[in-house]
């Protein structure tokens, strides 16, 4: 394989990735805690787009980090559950 043969590869991938970006631009994510005190919302590349608390939970830093954390938990599931829906026959290989 020749330098040439490399280079096109490389372009090749690079488009790949630029057109498998778009698509999971398209992709709305969402994740909340429990008893929905916050929603977060982020597009299929982890870019976020929303973030919402309940008011009854504001002031009360413990709370708040708790349903943080539960809310980026909920995320993270949703967004793999997300790729391998979307993509889990690539993911196989």
């Amino acid at each position: 394989m020749g330098l040439l043969d490399k280079l096109k590869d490389v372009n090749e991938m690079r488009k790949q990735a630029k057109q498998l970006e778009a698509v999971l631009g398209q992709v709305q994510v969402m994740g909340s805690s429990s008893g929905g005190k916050i929603k977060l919302t982020t597009d299929g590349n982890q870019n976020v787009l929303s973030v919402e608390v309940d008011q009854s939970i504001i002031g009360d830093k413990s709370e708040v980090a708790r349903h943080i954390r539960g809310a980026l938990e909920d995320l993270f599931k949703q967004h793999k559950k997300m790729l391998q829906h979307k993509f889990g026959n690539m993911m196989a290989q």
